[in-house]
C-alpha cells in the first residue's frame, strides 16, 4: 500500500470516530433536551391540572358555604336534630314529614352544584336528604370515611344522577367537596355533612385538554385507581409515531397530604423522533462532508509530505542500478524530509566519489593484471626465440656442418613462437576494443554449417556434425556471431583430442554435435547449442569459466570464452553451460531473432 494511501486513510480513521463522537453527542443532547421539557411539561400540566380542581374544589366549598348559612338547614335540620326530634326513638321511623328532604333539591341553587347529600355524621354516614335526584339512601360508611378523610380537600367518587330524558339514571364521576356544620349553643350533639359535588364532564375533560396543550393525552384517576376523565376514547391513547413518553402522578390538596387523584400525562415522542431524525440528517450530511474534506485534505497533505519520498524512492532505485549521482530536489523549509533529502543528495555524490575512485582502482589492477598476464604470455615465446637465435649464433660461428640443418629447425620455432605472440596480441585486441555489433539478416544455419566446414579439417578424429533448421534467418552481426561459434566448436574440438590423446575415455569415438533451432517461437528466440562428449568440467571450474584470463590448457591465454560471453550479451542474448566430468559439456546460446544492438 503507497504511503498516500496509508496516510489519506489514518486522516479518515482520525475523522469518523470523532464525526461519531460529536453525532452521539448531538443525539443524547436532543434526548436530554426532550427529557427536560418533558417534565417542565408534566409540571406545568400537573400544576395546571392542580390548580383547575383545587379552583372547582373552591367553588364547590363557597356554594356549600352559601347553603350552610340557609335558614332552611338551621330551622328544618340543625334544630329538630338537636332536639331529638328528627327521628323517632332515634332509630324508628321518621318522626315528621321530612321538610329538608322537600327542599334540599331547592338548595341547590349554584350553577356549580350538580350533587347535593346531606349526611349525619353522628349517626355513621346516614344520609339524610338528596338534592340530585330522589328517593333515599341508606348509611354510608364509606361516604363518612372519606368525608372524615377529606374534610379540608377534594375526592372524586361515583354518583348516579337521575336523567329526565330517559326517566332512569346515569353513572357518573363527580368532583366533591364536603362542609361540615353543627356545634354551637344547644346543637353540642349535632354534626351534618353538607356533601356538594361537580360532574365531570367533557367541559373538566376540555378544560384537561387545554392544561395539557395540542398532541399530549392526559388520564385522571381517582385514589382507587379507576379512571375519572381522559383527554382520549380507548384504553390507550392514539398511535403516533415513536410513541409516547409516560408519567404518573399524585394530585394533592395543599392542605392534606392525601391523595385527591392520579394524573397520567402522555407526551407524543413525535417531536423527539423528528428532531432526532433531522440530527441524524445533519450529522450524517456532515459527515460525508467531512469524510470529504478528510479525504482531500489527507490526500494533499500525503501528497505533499509522500511527493519528496517517492522521489527519494525512485532515485534509490536510480543509484541501485547504477546511477551513482543521481540528485533530488530540495523540498522548502527544515523538517526531517528535507534534512533526508539533503543527506540523501550529501551520500550520493560521496557514493559517486566513492565509485569513481573504486572504479580507478579498478583500473589500474585490471590493467597491472593484464600487463602481467600480458607479459606473462609474451616472456613464454621469448626464451625459444632467443634460445633458437643464439643456437644459430653459435652453429654459424663455428662454422657447423649442419648449419643448414640447424638453420631450419630454429627459424622455424622462432616464427612458431612469433606466430603464437600475434595470436596472444589478436584475442587481447579483440578483448579489449571489440566494436559495436552491426546486425544484418544472416542465416543461422547457413553460417555455422560454413564455421563447421573449416574446424572439420582441424579436428582429425572428430566427428563434427551439424543440425540446422531451415530458414532460421537472424538479425545479428555476422563476424560477431562466426568467431563466437568458432571459439565454441574448437574448444569442444581440442577438449575430445584432448581427452582421447590421453587415453581416459576410449569407450566411443570423439564427436561434436552443433545444432541451430528455434527456442521460443512466440518470444522469437533461436538457440545454438553446442555439445561434446569431452572429459567435461567440475563444478568450480564452470564457475570460473567465462573470467577473463582463466584457462585450463597450457597454450590457452583465457580471453577465447570471455569474448564469446560478450558477444553473446551484446546481442541482448544469455549464455549457458552444463558439463559433468568424464561425461561431456554442452554450451547452449540464447539470442532474440531481431535483438542486435
Amino acid at each position: 500500500m503507497r504511503l498516500v494511501t496509508k496516510l489519506t486513510l489514518a486522516f479518515l480513521v482520525i475523522t469518523v470516530p470523532i464525526i461519531g463522537v460529536g453525532g452521539y453527542l448531538l443525539v443524547d443532547n436532543a434526548q436530554t433536551a426532550f427529557e427536560e421539557r418533558f417534565e417542565q411539561r408534566i409540571s406545568g400540566i400537573e400544576q395546571g391540572v392542580q390548580q383547575r380542581l383545587e379552583q372547582v374544589a373552591a367553588e364547590l366549598e363557597r356554594a356549600l358555604d352559601h347553603i350552610a348559612d340557609d335558614p332552611i338547614i338551621r330551622r328544618e335540620l340543625l334544630e329538630p336534630l338537636g332536639r331529638g326530634r328528627f327521628y323517632e326513638g332515634g332509630d324508628g321511623e321518621i318522626d315528621y314529614e321530612r321538610a329538608i328532604v322537600r327542599d334540599a333539591r331547592r338548595l341547590m341553587t349554584s350553577a356549580v352544584l350538580d350533587t347535593l347529600r346531606i349526611v349525619d355524621l353522628e349517626r355513621k354516614g346516614h344520609v339524610i336528604a338528596l338534592g340530585h335526584r330522589s328517593g333515599l339512601e341508606e348509611t354510608d360508611p364509606e361516604l363518612r370515611e372519606l368525608i372524615e378523610r377529606h374534610s379540608e380537600s377534594a375526592f372524586f367518587r361515583h354518583e348516579r344522577i337521575e336523567n329526565d330524558a330517559t326517566g332512569g339514571t346515569d353513572a357518573v364521576w363527580t368532583l366533591q367537596v364536603a362542609h361540615v356544620i353543627g356545634g354551637g349553643p344547644g346543637l353540642e350533639k349535632v354534626r351534618v355533612a353538607l356533601v356538594g359535588g361537580r360532574i365531570v364532564d367533557r367541559r373538566l375533560v376540555d378544560d384537561l385538554r387545554v392544561v395539557a396543550g395540542i398532541g399530549t393525552a392526559v388520564v385522571l384517576d381517582d385514589v382507587a385507581g379507576r379512571r375519572v376523565a381522559a383527554t382520549f376514547d380507548g384504553a390507550e391513547p392514539p398511535a403516533v409515531e415513536g410513541g409516547y413518553a409516560s408519567q404518573r402522578r399524585a394530585l394533592r390538596n395543599p392542605t392534606s397530604p392525601e391523595p385527591v387523584a392520579n394524573l397520567r400525562v402522555y407526551v407524543p415522542k413525535t417531536e423527539l423522533v423528528a428532531g432526532r431524525r433531522a440530527l441524524l440528517t445533519m450529522a450524517a450530511a456532515l459527515a460525508g462532508s467531512a469524510v470529504g474534506v478528510a479525504l482531500l485534505m489527507g490526500f494533499l497533505v500525503a501528497r505533499r509530505m509522500s511527493k519528496p519520498l517517492e522521489a527519494l524512492a525512485q532515485a534509490a532505485a536510480e543509484v541501485a542500478v547504477g546511477r551513482r549521482d543521481r540528485q533530488v530536489p530540495v523540498p522548502r523549509g527544515g523538517d526531517e524530509v528535507a534534512q533526508l533529502t539533503r543527506a540523501f543528495n550529501q551520500m550520493t555524490l560521496e557514493l559517486a566519489r566513492s565509485e569513481e575512485e573504486l572504479r580507478q582502482s579498478e583500473r589500474v589492477a585490471a590493467w597491472r593484471e593484464i600487463a602481467r598476464r600480458i607479459a606473462h604470455e609474451i616472456k613464454n615465446p621469448l626464451s625459444p626465440i632467443q634460445m633458437s637465435i643464439e643456437m644459430l649464433k653459435k652453429v654459424w660461428d663455428r662454422k657447423h656442418p649442419e648449419f643448414e640443418k640447424i638453420f631450419h629447425e630454429s627459424t622455424a620455432t622462432i616464427l612458431e613462437e612469433v606466430d603464437r605472440m600475434k595470436r596472444i596480441v589478436s584475442e587481447f585486441s579483440d578483448f579489449a576494443r571489440m566494436p559495436a555489433p552491426r546486425p544484418l539478416p544472416t542465416d543461422l544455419g547457413e553460417l555455422v554449417t560454413q564455421v563447421v566446414t573449416l574446424l572439420r579439417e582441424a579436428a582429425p578424429g572428430v566427428a563434427v556434425e551439424v543440425y540446422a533448421d531451415e530458414a532460421l534467418v537472424a538479425s545479428v552481426d555476422p563476424d560477431q556471431i562466426r568467431q563466437a561459434v568458432m571459439n565454441l566448436v574448437k574448444n569442444a574440438c581440442e577438449a575430445v583430442q584432448a581427452d582421447r590423446a590421453s587415453g581416459a575415455a576410449a569407450r566411443e569415438p570423439g564427436r561434436v554435435e552443433v545444432r541451430v533451432e528455434h527456442d521460443d517461437p512466440e518470444r522469437g528466440q533461436v538457440r545454438i547449442v553446442v555439445t561434446d562428449n569431452g572429459p567435461g568440467m567440475t563444478a568450480e571450474t564452470r564457475q570460473k569459466l567465462f573470467t577473463p584470463y582463466y584457462t585450463t590448457k597450457s597454450s590457452g591465454t583465457g580471453l577465447g570464452l570471455a569474448i564469446v560471453r560478450r558477444i553473446v550479451e551484446e546481442h541482448d542474448g544469455q549464455i549457458q553451460v552444463d558439463s559433468e566430468p568424464g561425461v561431456g559439456t554442452r554450451f547452449v546460446v540464447r539470442m532474440p531473432i531481431g535483438s542486435a544492438r
